[in-house]
């Protein structure tokens, strides 16, 4: 791709992104921010319960990398499940928001906690140009996050 790319040109991209994403991939994830305001926090800045904002749905692009089964020390198989959720920037200022490391992403009846984010994907390597942001989150456990939505997921 050449090095010089117009406005014109990037949201031509920005279109093409919104096309595929609503009438091609078509995936639902609903984000759940972190509400620090409510949150109590303890001298080291931690918090055993975290309140969260109503969840916002999102279209998105996810890949499961291979699931890991591990052993820990004779407690039997732990499965560690990572994955990665891929946001269009636009769809993220149109609906104001933006995920962070601690937020919940429920997806499929699961919910994984935001790890890492990275904002890395460019047009011609233009920073004002950025298309996408990628974030890593591995599989919690319901009993961890205090999210209750009624309906949510056909009722489970």
């Amino acid at each position: 791709m050449p090095r010089f790319v117009s406005q014109k040109d990037f949201n031509f991209f920005q279109h093409i992104n919104r096309e595929l994403l609503f009438d091609v991939v078509d995936v639902d994830v609903i984000l759940y921010k972190i509400a620090l305001e409510t949150t109590a926090i303890n001298l080291y800045g931690e918090a055993t319960e975290k309140a969260r904002y109503t969840g916002v749905e999102l279209k998105a692009l996810v890949k499961y990398p291979k699931v890991q089964p591990e052993t820990k020390d004779g407690f039997g198989v732990d499965v560690t499940q990572n994955v990665e959720f891929r946001f269009a920037r636009k769809m993220l200022q149109e609906v104001d928001t933006y995920p962070e490391p601690g937020d919940i992403v429920g997806y499929n009846g699961l919910f994984y906690e935001i790890d890492m984010t990275q904002d890395s994907q460019l047009v011609a390597g233009q920073p004002e140009y950025s298309t996408s942001l990628l974030c890593i989150a591995h599989l919690t456990r319901r009993s961890g996050i205090q999210i209750e939505e009624a309906g949510m997921y056909g009722g489970i």
